[in-house]
């Protein structure tokens, strides 16, 4: 490229710009022009999978090196499949929503010239926000060092479920006996005990997505945001399908005794004893059902042999700290969300 991303935000940050266009961009489909902004960008797909898997394999474990994390996080507004990069010995997965475009936990060799260059012919072609989601700290310190992005953001909600750290679940400190004397976790098991005396909730594990999304109860888990079901409806999909079962997955919905569904729970496996937790949605119907079902599930898990369950960020302060009831630690790592820093491009 002839002119640096440098010199591009600098000339950018030197006009007033109004960014009035950016919705009808979207709404038109031309974030579809994607492709042609550089070689090696493709529409992901579900045979994209073991593509992924293979490069995470040479990664340390963390909660982005997921497939089910990529299929959220890449989704369009309408939940269908983002994109890729592959090439230049850099995988990264690309995402589209909210007016802004998401690229989506880098890795590989080039990966920094390839967000430098990405970044700047996306802005250059869309004029939108561009956040770059689940950053480790090697490569965000050397972001940081170019002074082209910024670590916060004004609103939050672009950041999504990295709005708030991660966390992660030891399992036997959930269930062991000393848990019901920490007063950290007192309140939540008083209200699954609670709960266990008012209503009776039958989990199973052998489930499709066609039962689920047709089931009198389902539409009930996602309340008056039919985009939150968008956000879940791949991990549905592929977590639940026919195809045959091979441990990578456990999925378990809960139902009453009308048969009506009132929570769903989906994990991946990384390795024997670790599970990320990436869909846990409940019809909030009755006091404590939400606590009930992440007790049982967590426990299902823990009698498996899962001793360590990612849970990934939060996305709001009210989850994070419900989150801090179970007892979590901190990971070891260290992702985080970055924006890039342009003049006007976050006036939406």
């Amino acid at each position: 490229m002839e002119v640096t991303i440098s010199q591009k935000v600098q000339e950018h940050s030197e006009q007033v710009f109004n960014v009035r266009l950016n919705s009808e961009v979207f709404k038109h489909g031309k974030v579809a022009q994607l492709p042609a902004l550089a070689h090696g960008i493709s529409r992901m797909s579900p045979t994209d999978a073991d593509l992924f898997r293979d490069a995470f394999q040479r990664e340390s474990i963390c909660y982005a090196n997921s497939w089910l994390y990529l299929l959220r996080s890449t989704r369009n507004d309408e939940g269908d499949f983002g994109y890729k990069f592959v090439g230049e010995g850099t995988l990264a997965a690309i995402g589209y929503r909210h007016h802004s475009v998401y690229i989506v936990r880098p890795i590989g060799a080039g990966r920094l010239q390839m967000i430098l260059d990405l970044c700047s012919r996306i802005y250059e072609s869309l004029q939108c926000p561009i956040i770059l989601k689940k950053i480790d700290r090697a490569l965000y310190e050397q972001l940081s060092a170019t002074q082209l992005f910024q670590a916060h953001a004004d609103d939050l909600t672009l950041f999504e479920e990295e709005a708030f750290p991660e966390h992660i679940l030891q399992l036997e400190h959930l269930y062991s006996p000393l848990a019901d004397r920490d007063p950290r976790s007192l309140s939540l098991l008083k209200k699954v005990r609670r709960f266990e005396k008012s209503m009776k909730l039958l989990p199973e594990q052998d489930v499709y997505w066609e039962d689920l999304e047709s089931n009198p109860g389902f539409q009930n888990l996602f309340g008056n945001n039919p985009g939150k079901y968008k956000s879940y409806k791949q991990i549905i999909r592929e977590a639940s399908s026919f195809r045959p079962r091979d441990g990578k997955y456990k999925v378990c919905a809960y139902y009453d005794e009308r048969h009506a569904v009132h929570g769903l729970y989906i994990s991946e496996l990384f390795e024997k004893g670790s599970m990320g937790l990436y869909c846990a949605v409940s019809s909030k119907s009755s006091p404590g059902i939400t606590e009930w079902m992440d007790y049982d599930f967590f426990r299902q898990l823990f009698q498996e042999g899962i001793h360590t369950l990612y849970l990934g960020g939060s996305e709001t302060e009210g989850v994070d700290a419900y989150i801090k009831k179970l007892l979590p630690i901190a990971p070891s790592y260290l992702m985080r969300p970055m924006l890039m820093h342009c003049e006007g491009a976050l006036s939406v």
